[in-house]
């Protein structure tokens, strides 16, 4: 093996180890925000809830705003869970070397597929919020920033990513058998 590719891997090795265990801060961290951000959005009467850059009182909101925004929170918060769950296993298998296997491809597509689910949801509620504001001020402010198109750069090269790592799947698979 060439020093320079065995010194590469060894890095890639880690500094997939310090991604894996920030990972776990993070999901741990996401596990324990949930709760509390779900409380506050349901019993807080004081500040400010910012919504798509719209604000709205927490005292001004009534029971079916707090159902729908508690609603929203759950289901993003419980993807961006499994997002970092996913990458965390991923990253594992990258700390041990093992990177072109079907498990380490399985965790990055789930990652992904969960990613694009918030990103669903992001594009949903911009969509919803341009729709609320239109039906209660009787005005139309609906602007497609650079998230759309960054989003979609992002997720292209997230999913060339993948089909390089399914590539190398492949082929190590096959020289596995021609071994």
């Amino acid at each position: 093996m060439n020093i320079q590719q065995h010194e590469r891997i060894v890095r890639i090795k880690k500094l997939s180890r310090g991604l894996y265990l920030a990972l776990t801060g993070t999901e741990y961290l996401l596990w324990l925000v949930w709760p509390l951000a779900l409380a506050w959005l349901w019993l807080g009467t004081k500040g400010t809830i910012t919504l798509l850059e719209h604000s709205m009182d927490a005292a001004s909101l009534g029971f079916l705003q707090r159902c729908l925004i508690v609603a929203v929170i759950s289901v993003l918060l419980l993807l961006l869970i499994k997002v970092a769950r996913h990458l965390r296993q991923l990253m594992l298998h990258f700390a041990e070397g093992d990177i072109f296997n079907r498990q380490a491809i399985g965790h990055a597509r789930k990652a992904l597929h969960h990613a694009l689910g918030i990103y669903g949801i992001y594009l949903l509620s911009s969509l919803t919020m341009a729709l609320y504001i239109f039906i209660t001020h009787q005005s139309f402010d609906f602007s497609l920033n650079g998230n759309f198109i960054l989003g979609l750069i992002i997720f292209g090269s997230m999913y060339i990513l993948l089909w390089a790592l399914e590539i190398g799947c492949d082929l190590n698979e096959e020289s596995e058998l021609t071994i």
